[in-house]
């Protein structure tokens, strides 16, 4: 773990930094056409989990800066003023296993995530300590050869109902996909569930990798919907943010019943995932004590009207 002293210098572009911070990613429904005899099975569906804004990984890893103050955490050898994660590489294997008939595909994707942990103390003193987490998330695929690349409407077509909801590589059209589970080496934060509630939702997740139908199981909001996420699980004094887009990043305020809540306005359509980063006091008030993260990611979508 290294400490570092800033300066003047450093205190006039945090503030810079910081006036432009409160971010997440992973937004957007754009499709990528291709022909059914053009596109390798196994590439289509890799591509689709490289890119897609149900399947990427963003959010905490944004390299955004994130402050603790307005939290009533107790203040002990660190007194933050912000912190923030920088990655240096995001290592991706992505198993594609194609039935024999060629008509469906499963995908498991897991992510290794090398960087830094970085604390800035009120008295511009920086903290860093070492990063990696290991993600997974899992999908599933059928493939539907009738369809065009673009319709009248400009929305990618195929046949059959539902069609405008469908996110797809060339033939493959994901059906099912979970959401997002990631921790640090060293892990004793939990989370034991999260309740997303909004205008026409009212969903609890339990566990992140459950395979969820698209589109019926996916949870979908619409625009200007306020979304109130409560989760279970990590002990008061915890540290707990909500990346949701666009880029935001909600403090989650611990109440009395030992559950933490936050809120966020959806302004964006399109697929998207939405992000509890959960931190261990600790990794953020102590210099010796190692990132200690667990991170949930859930899809969802906003209609287009």
């Amino acid at each position: 773990m290294k400490k570092t002293k800033r300066g003047p210098a450093a205190m006039v572009w945090l503030a810079a930094a910081m006036a432009a911070a409160l971010a997440v990613g992973g937004c957007g429904d754009t499709d990528l056409a291709g022909s059914s005899s053009e596109v390798d099975d196994e590439a289509a569906v890799r591509e689709f989990m490289e890119t897609d804004s149900y399947s990427t990984v963003a959010g905490p890893y944004d390299g955004e800066r994130l402050s603790v103050d307005g939290l009533p955490l107790t203040r002990d050898e660190i007194d933050p003023l912000t912190f923030w994660r920088v990655v240096e590489q995001k290592v991706w294997e992505h198993q594609v296993i194609v039935d024999p008939d060629g008509q469906t595909a499963e995908s498991t994707s897991r992510v290794e995530v090398f960087g830094t942990l970085h604390i800035l103390d009120e008295s511009m003193v920086e903290y860093v300590k070492p990063m990696h987490h290991s993600g997974v998330r899992y999908a599933e695929f059928e493939r539907i050869d009738a369809w065009s690349p673009k319709g009248d409407n400009g929305q990618s077509e195929s046949q059959g109902a539902g069609a405008q909801d469908q996110a797809r590589r060339g033939p493959w059209v994901l059906t099912a996909i979970s959401g997002f589970r990631a921790q640090s080496d060293t892990l004793t934060i939990s989370i034991d569930w999260i309740r997303f509630q909004g205008a026409s939702v009212d969903v609890t997740i339990t566990d992140p990798l459950v395979l969820l139908a698209v589109p019926d199981e996916i949870m979908a909001f619409g625009i200007g919907d306020q979304v109130t996420v409560t989760v279970a699980g990590p002990p008061e004094g915890s540290v707990l943010f909500l990346h949701a887009p666009p880029f935001r990043r909600v403090p989650l305020q611990y109440q009395a019943d030992g559950t933490f809540v936050g809120a966020w306005t959806v302004e964006r359509r399109g697929r998207h995932s939405a992000w509890v980063e959960a931190i261990a006091h600790d990794s953020i008030f102590d210099s010796e004590y190692p990132d200690d993260t667990l991170i949930w990611g859930t899809p969802f979508r906003v209609a287009v009207e």
